[in-house]
Order: C-alpha cells, then sequence, then structure tokens
C-alpha cells in the first residue's frame, strides 16, 4: 500500500490532469511507491506510519507480540498518519522538482538526518515518529 495516492501527489504538485491521468503519470508510478518506501525505511517499524488504536485511557493498543495496533478504515486498509501523509508529498515534490538528485542538495552532512536520505521537510515531519536508534 502507497502511503499517499496519485489523486494527493496530482493536487499537491498542481498538475494538469483529466479522466485520462497527466503527462507525467509514469514518473508517478516509479516516484510514489518509491518515496513510500523510503519513509517506511527511515521511520524503521512497519506500524509507524499508521495510526495506532489507543484504548480508554489513550495507551496504545498493544498485539500479542507487544506491538501497536494500526487503525483501520472501513476498507480495512491501514490510516496513514497526517504527519506521514505530508511527508510524501513535501518529498515527492522535492523529487519532482529536482530529478536529477542534486538540485535540493544542502550543505547539511548526512548525519544531521537529511542530505543523502530524505529532504529538510520530509526529516523534520518524521522525525516524531522515527524508532530512535544509537549508532
Amino acid at each position: 500500500m502507497e502511503l499517499i495516492t496519485k489523486q494527493d501527489a496530482y493536487e499537491h504538485l498542481r498538475l494538469d490532469y483529466d479522466s485520462d491521468g497527466s503527462a507525467d503519470d509514469g514518473w508517478l508510478d516509479v516516484f510514489i511507491p518509491a518515496v513510500s518506501e523510503a519513509v517506511r525505511l527511515w521511520l524503521k517499524d512497519d506500524w509507524r506510519p499508521y495510526q495506532v488504536e489507543v484504548d480508554s485511557d489513550g495507551e496504545p493498543v498493544l498485539d500479542s507480540d507487544g506491538r501497536p495496533v494500526v487503525m483501520l478504515d472501513s476498507d480495512g486498509e491501514p490510516v496513514v498518519r497526517w504527519a506521514v501523509k505530508a511527508a510524501c508529498l513535501v518529498e515527492l515534490e522535492r523529487q519532482y522538482r529536482f530529478r536529477g538528485g542534486e538540485g535540493g542538495a544542502t550543505d547539511e552532512p548526512a548525519a544531521n538526518g537529511w542530505g543523502y536520505t530524505l529532504g529538510k521537510g520530509a526529516t523534520a515531519l518524521l522525525t516524531p515518529l522515527r524508532k530512535p536508534t544509537v549508532a
């Protein structure tokens, strides 16, 4: 499951589209899954991109393995967190604007959490959700 839809991308990138789609559909067909995967990998745990169910005390509901249970929509699909959806759109836009990969580079070292992974905007939105690690 992708974290954003093609419709989300059309609107965010302000692309012209009709019932046949957009001239950028081929690119979007590659980059929507790629950005979704990059965000999932950056967050580390497969449940982190999604809303977590909470009990009546506001505590996360855990499964038998101690992992948070994700909320499902009426179609049985996981509900993507708003910050994750926004981060995917911001990163998709960065990739769209700088298709060669170099135009959006910063002078910041990759160890700061951006530069060679996700852009600053996506990183800022996702940092509170990421699994902490020690190098």
